[in-house]
């Protein structure tokens, strides 16, 4: 797995522009005429804006380098949010029956809630161990005393930084127009749904 860059001298302005993606059916179908709503996420997708005005071109060259490794859209990568925020529900992963260890979306987590299928689980050892930036690219992780059953949903509430699984959203640039977008109207993460 690989990590947005974290490189103080090409932060991304602030506020972080986050945008929540749900994906919903909608039909008028039936005899009346009245509109039909089929949620088909339980959990929504975050895409990412991140804007780097004031920036040289030299500094572009490292973010478009990630871009290049990552092949554009095609290989996945974790991002994590700068500011710290409190979150609640979510998505965490889906238990096998076999996987007992988690990567959390967050890092530097604080006053957290694990839950399994919407029942809040015991830490210390009970249900489970939380281990601090210990999991993938230093995002939080826990450890299940024993594999939630195939089907289980984990989520998690928290107050820390967010971690989002995501790819660029676009697939054909070239790097003058990666780098007016970063500076102008900013880069799009595409968001994805958390491994």
């Amino acid at each position: 797995m690989a990590k947005f860059p974290e490189v103080s001298s090409i932060a991304p302005d602030e506020p972080e522009k986050l945008q929540l993606q749900w994906k919903t059916l909608i039909s008028q179908f039936d005899d009346l005429g009245e509109e039909k709503r089929k949620q088909k996420w339980l959990y929504p997708r975050r895409n990412i804006t991140l804007q780097y005005t004031g920036h040289s071109k030299a500094d572009g060259r490292t973010l478009w380098q990630f871009y290049l490794d990552r092949k554009g859209s095609h290989e996945a990568f974790n991002w994590f949010s700068g500011i710290s925020n409190t979150y609640a529900g979510e998505y965490v992963g889906s238990g096998d029956g076999a996987t007992v260890i988690f990567n959390l979306p967050a890092k530097n987590s604080s006053a957290y809630t694990v839950y399994k299928n919407g029942v809040e689980q015991s830490g210390g050892g009970v249900d489970y161990t939380f281990a601090a930036g210990a999991g993938a690219d230093g995002a939080d992780k826990i450890t299940f005393a024993a594999a939630p059953d195939a089907g289980d949903r984990i989520t998690y509430d928290f107050t820390g930084n967010l971690k989002v699984y995501c790819r660029f959203a676009e697939d054909y640039l070239d790097f003058e127009t990666f780098w007016d977008r970063a500076v102008n109207i900013g880069l799009v993460l595409h968001g994805l749904l958390n491994e």
